[in-house]
């Protein structure tokens, strides 16, 4: 009997001795601390980001900003920790609260909090001020403590650098091809279509440019004429930049203005010299030399019906020296007629005067020739009405201020044009005598290209005074002129 308890004994000591090793060791103390701290861990984190996400969120309402960074660290109390009973069940788990843990206990436990808040560097000053009033409110500090909440400023989209390479990256790339296309689209639209606009619009820039020109010189100098009244000359062709000149072709030269000097040139020259001038002048300057070279002229024309091929050294030999000595050719009836119908009336009295005396025949092509101021009373009413339409009225008040052509030229004009004749005579001024002898002389010259274009007849039969009377000019008033003389300067 006694031999049957002691194996029951044994084991029930041995099942004592391990619950008690059990019961009293280390592990359960050490699990028992593991979970402690653990608790307390994550009740401090829990309680930092509540209170980051309620003080963002609250900046960022207050400031109209996101970019808001809220930092709080918070160090809590320690517990006091008590000796408790445990009570060990054998094979029963010790029950355990399920679930987040309660912040209530960790906000009675706040032993220190300090906050760091990271603003926008761009924010202005009472913004900052501002943010750190209200986080120091949320976290329950007084104002003397604001101290625990730092705050920092920083740029948060910082700008890269830009570089030439970042053109050649998307979405740039894309933009610079679409600008690159519109530019492209932008000078064809301009070539192709407003051009011809562009270039009627210079030409009418052009055109006003000139014609405000022309207005503003003839106002300043009155006695020239408007572009409308000067006779059109033929217009040479604008030669492009680039382009050769052109070839002159020989004897380009001759003119009729230079006829009457050539023919006193070709009067001593052979005939041969003045059968190639005939062959390369034109038919003015041509039939201008045969006429005044007859009879050796004719002799001239017998041989040029001959086609022959001159020596080029010959042509350009006898091109040259024609060339040389037109330069050096004093005197012309023609300049001297130009030059006597630039002098007032009383001088061309005079000088006709005196040619009737010394040069009879020079005489009667010198009065026909000029026009004078006073032939205006010669014409009809339809040719003062042309002239007045050639002149404007201001310029032939002050030729006729004080005349007394003035009533006569007057009257032989229309019913509308004697009304603004008579407005512009009494408007104008005493004009001094240099400006009405220029008006006076703009007058003739007026008139003498209306008779050289054939639009008057102007009667100048018994205009030349015979020789008697000029005897009995005094010789102060009357001084003799040399007749005029073609002579060659042989020098």
């Amino acid at each position: 009997m006694k031999s049957s308890l002691r194996p029951v004994k044994a084991w029930i000591c041995f099942i004592a001795v391990f619950g008690a090793v059990i019961l009293f060791s280390p592990g359960s103390r050490c699990r028992a601390a593991e979970a402690s701290s653990r608790s307390s861990m994550e009740a401090k984190l829990a309680l930092e980001s509540s209170l980051e996400k309620r003080i963002q969120l609250v900046l960022s309402e207050a400031l109209g900003t996101g970019d808001i960074i809220v930092i709080i660290s918070a160090e809590l109390q320690e517990e006091q920790k008590k000796p408790a009973a445990l009570d060990f069940l054998p094979g029963i788990p010790e029950k355990e609260k399920v679930g987040e843990i309660s912040l209530s206990s960790s906000l009675t436990m706040i032993k220190k909090i300090s906050a760091t808040l990271i603003l926008d560097r761009s924010l202005p000053d009472g913004d900052f001020k501002l943010a750190k009033k209200l986080a120091a409110g949320l976290l329950g500090l007084p104002p003397e403590r604001e101290d625990l909440i730092t705050v920092e400023k920083m740029d948060f989209r910082k700008a890269r650098p830009f570089s030439p390479a970042d053109l050649l990256l998307p979405p740039n790339l894309w933009n610079l091809i679409w600008v690159l296309l519109a530019a492209v689209l932008g000078v064809f639209t301009v070539f192709a279509f407003l051009k011809p606009f562009a270039l009627t619009a210079r030409d009418l820039v052009g055109v006003i440019g000139s014609k405000a020109g022309e207005e503003r010189n003839q106002e300043k100098n009155p006695e020239i004429l408007p572009a409308a009244a000067v006779e059109d000359k033929p217009k040479d062709k604008k030669m492009s930049l680039w382009s050769e000149p052109p070839r002159k072709s020989p004897f380009w030269f001759l003119t009729t203005e230079n006829a009457g000097n050539l023919a006193f040139i070709l009067r001593t020259r052979p005939v041969e010299d003045l059968t190639i001038v005939l062959s390369y002048a034109s038919g003015p300057v041509a039939a201008a030399l045969v006429e005044a070279l007859y009879p050796k002229s004719i002799d001239a024309l017998a041989g040029l019906p001959k086609v022959t091929l001159m020596p080029e050294a010959r042509i350009k030999g006898l091109e040259t020296a024609l060339f040389s000595a037109l330069d050096y050719v004093v005197g012309s009836e023609e300049k001297t007629i130009g030059i006597i119908e630039q002098l007032p009336e009383n001088m061309q009295d005079k000088a006709s005067l005196s040619f009737a005396v010394h040069n009879p025949e020079f005489a009667a092509k010198l009065s026909a020739a000029i026009v004078r101021f006073g032939d205006l009373g010669e014409l009809e009413p339809a040719q003062t009405q042309m002239l007045a339409r050639r002149i404007p009225m201001r310029n032939l008040a002050l030729a006729l201020k004080n005349s007394d052509l003035a009533q006569a030229f007057l009257e032989k004009l229309s019913e509308g044009m004697q009304e603004r004749f008579r407005q512009e005579l009494d408007l104008t001024r005493n004009p001094a005598p240099e400006v009405q002898r220029a008006e006076r002389a703009r007058v003739a010259q007026e008139l003498k290209k209306l008779a050289q274009e054939g639009f008057i007849t102007l009667n100048k039969t018994g205009s030349v005074p015979p020789p008697e009377p000029a005897a009995q000019v005094p010789a102060q008033e009357a001084d003799p002129l040399p007749p005029p003389q073609v002579t060659e300067n042989k020098g």
